[in-house]
Parts: structure tokens; C-alpha cells; sequence
């Protein structure tokens, strides 16, 4: 039999799920193109290390100092320009459909906890054929906090009905981390995303993994007789 050491796994999406680096930020760069005509864009290294941070703390945390209506519109362009390309590149990670069958079929409850807008997250999971794997799917929606804030990690376990102390928060950011701790989650985090393992480490999550078949051991034991 499987003994589960979690109840619940939450999941972040981009970065941890699916490599989705160049699709996010080509629609970064051209919604700043758009917003803001004329200004030298940022390179792309620079873009992928805001990605995790809300839209309109991205956009100024680039060097554009956005107002409340300019950083509005930057959402707007950069949500309307993703909808239409968001899979040009993007592929769920090696490894990724493998560990959430074995964790689905262990018995896990599977919540996907994500800065992306709410309307973004269900049709990204929904064209990667991944829906189905997940008991719950927090996005952002208008009144709901972002990550760091615990709000949607401990939001994600009163919909799966599982305390703190029983799940773990996988996430590929700094923010993933945060939000988890300040919820009472335990933590893992992946090497394979958009953050450097340095800079993981820094934030001290309880696991570090470099594949995502790596998480499965952590939250499921080795079958027993």
C-alpha cells in the first residue's frame, strides 16, 4: 500500500508545471511596447525574473513607473496578447503528467495555486489536458491577494478541507515559499523554473528537487507491503 505523508499537494503553475517562460514574456514585452511607445524594452532575462509578481508590481518593479491606469492597461494588453499566444512555446514540464497521475491515483488532494488570472489558469490547464488532475484551482481574481500573502494557500485548503500541517506548497519562486510559510505549509521547491537554487535556498524551503518526478517520494513513501 501507499502511505501519503501529505494529504495535499498545492501546485504552482508556471515555472513548476509548465515551461511557459517564452510565451510570458514576449506578451510582456509587447504590452510594454504598447503601453509605453518609444521606451527601450527590457531585456528578457529581466522579464523572467518577475515572473510571480502581479502584473502591475512586474510592470514597475521593470523600471516603468506606471501609474494606477498605466499599470491597468499594461495588465490588459499583456492578458489580451497571452489569451491568443499563450501556447506558441509552452509545454508542461518532463515528468509533470506522470507525477500528478501517481499522486491523483495515491489518493492526493491536487490544488493548483497561481498568481495568473483565474480565466487564464483554467484555459492553460485546460489546454495541456491538465484539469482534470486537480481537486481545486485558485487564480487571481478582482478582491483575492497574491502570493506572498497566505491567503490563497490557506483558501486552497479550506476547498480541499486539509489543514496546514497536512500538505505542501510545490513552487519553482520565492513567493510559492513565502506564502506557504506564512500558511503553516510545508514547502518544496523545484530547480528547474524560472528561479536559480541559490537563490531557493535563501528562503529555506523544507525540500529542493531538480525533477519534477522528484516531488512524488516526498509527498507519497515507497509502496509497503
Amino acid at each position: 500500500m501507499r502511505i501519503l505523508r501529505y494529504s495535499a499537494a498545492l501546485f504552482d503553475l508556471d515555472g513548476t508545471l509548465i515551461d511557459s517562460a517564452q510565451d510570458i514574456v514576449a506578451s510582456a514585452r509587447y504590452a510594454l511596447g504598447s503601453v509605453f511607445p518609444g521606451r527601450d524594452l527590457p531585456d528578457p532575462e529581466d522579464v523572467l525574473a518577475q515572473i510571480g509578481r502581479p502584473l502591475e508590481a512586474m510592470v514597475r518593479e521593470l523600471g516603468f513607473a506606471a501609474g494606477e491606469g498605466e499599470a491597468r492597461r499594461f495588465a490588459d494588453a499583456y492578458r489580451d496578447h497571452y489569451a491568443e499566444h499563450f501556447n506558441a512555446h509552452t509545454q508542461p514540464y518532463p515528468g509533470v503528467e506522470e507525477l500528478l497521475t501517481y499522486l491523483k491515483a495515491s489518493g492526493v488532494r491536487l490544488a493548483l495555486v497561481t498568481t495568473k488570472h483565474q480565466s487564464q489558469a483554467d484555459f492553460t490547464l485546460a489546454a495541456f489536458g491538465l484539469t482534470g488532475y486537480f481537486d481545486y484551482v485558485h487564480g487571481w481574481q478582482e478582491g483575492r491577494e497574491h502570493k506572498p500573502h497566505p491567503e490563497p494557500v490557506l483558501t486552497a485548503l479550506a476547498r480541499l478541507a486539509v489543514p496546514p500541517g497536512a500538505a505542501i506548497m510545490v513552487g519553482d519562486s520565492e513567493f510559492d515559499i513565502q506564502s506557504a510559510k506564512a500558511a503553516g505549509v510545508d514547502t518544496c521547491a523545484v530547480t528547474y523554473g524560472f528561479r536559480p537554487a541559490w537563490l531557493l535556498r535563501s528562503f529555506r524551503p523544507d525540500f529542493l528537487v531538480a525533477r519534477a518526478t522528484d516531488v512524488a517520494p516526498i509527498v507519497v513513501s515507497q509502496d509497503a507491503e
